[in-house]
């Protein structure tokens, strides 16, 4: 798909997109996440057979992956790709980046069904994730993690990337409930989160400062509610949407927006605490 999109802005000399458009692609789907989710499958925990040809697959993969991106931005930063490229393939100093041949696009690779469940399974690692940062989890220290969603489609792509999800996220494990089901467990202090069809539950009991925790959501609800009061106050102000211009009053309603949504998150996650 991005080489697609980086040949159409090539041919119409859209450079400033096309070195954006690669560099998202570099930073985001294969730094962030290709490499993460094979660093598993890189370092097998066996020497089967089985997991030796994943391992190769997945190097493949990243070889092909890397070369091509290399000759696609090669026209706009030519000599450090031509280094790279001869560092990555051994080739001699005689056989030039500039003379491989342009990727071509493969449209029988395109799957926007599979595409789908990796933009939920990366939306469900970046939940859990933030929830951590919330909690303010070490690192180093593990916690389970629950998923509770009747979306069937999500709980196959949960259930088939437990692994990559546990590798991810430091989880102690993954369980992935229906709705209605975390209500038959022990109560315990809990932090929360929805992305779309999904919610996230991390117990925390025993694992946080939780006073801590309590005292830093409620001066983040206070501060969103002062906030909250500001916005309206302008937004109520007739002098100020009247005249003001409508790009301002505009992004005001939007700032007004994601705050109302911080304070009803700031709640909510004090409710399961409290």
């Amino acid at each position: 798909r991005v080489n697609h999109e980086t040949n159409k802005r090539y041919e119409s000399y859209a450079l400033g997109e096309a070195s954006k458009g690669l560099y998202e692609f570099v930073w985001n789907d294969f730094c962030d996440w290709y490499l993460e989710l094979i660093k598993p499958r890189l370092n097998p925990a066996k020497d089967s057979k089985e997991l030796l040809d994943d391992k190769k697959i997945s190097l493949q993969v990243m070889f092909k992956v890397l070369s091509e991106v290399l000759i696609m931005i090669h026209p706009l930063m030519p000599h450090l790709t031509e280094e790279l490229w001869h560092g990555i393939t051994g080739k001699s100093e005689d056989d030039l980046l500039a003379l491989q041949s342009w990727p071509k696009p493969c449209e029988n690779f395109l799957n926007d069904d599979l595409e789908l469940s990796f933009i939920q399974l990366f939306s469900s690692i970046k939940l859990v994730r933030n929830l951590r940062s919330e909690a303010g989890l070490k690192p180093s220290q593990k916690v389970p993690v629950c998923f509770i969603t009747n979306n069937n489609q999500l709980i196959n792509i949960l259930s088939n990337s437990k692994a990559d999800i546990q590798s991810l996220t430091r989880a102690q494990k993954v369980d992935i409930i229906q709705p209605g089901e975390l209500d038959k467990r022990p109560s315990s202090k809990s932090l929360a989160g929805v992305s779309g069809e999904l919610e996230v539950v991390l117990p925390l009991e025993g694992l946080v400062d939780l006073e801590a925790l309590i005292a830093r959501l409620k001066k983040d609800l206070i501060k969103a509610e002062k906030e909250i009061l500001i916005l309206n106050g302008r937004l109520e102000n007739k002098n100020f949407t009247e005249k003001a211009p409508k790009e301002v009053v505009d992004e005001c309603r939007k700032k007004l927006s994601e705050v109302v949504i911080q304070a009803d998150l700031a709640r909510a996650r004090l409710t399961s605490l409290v």
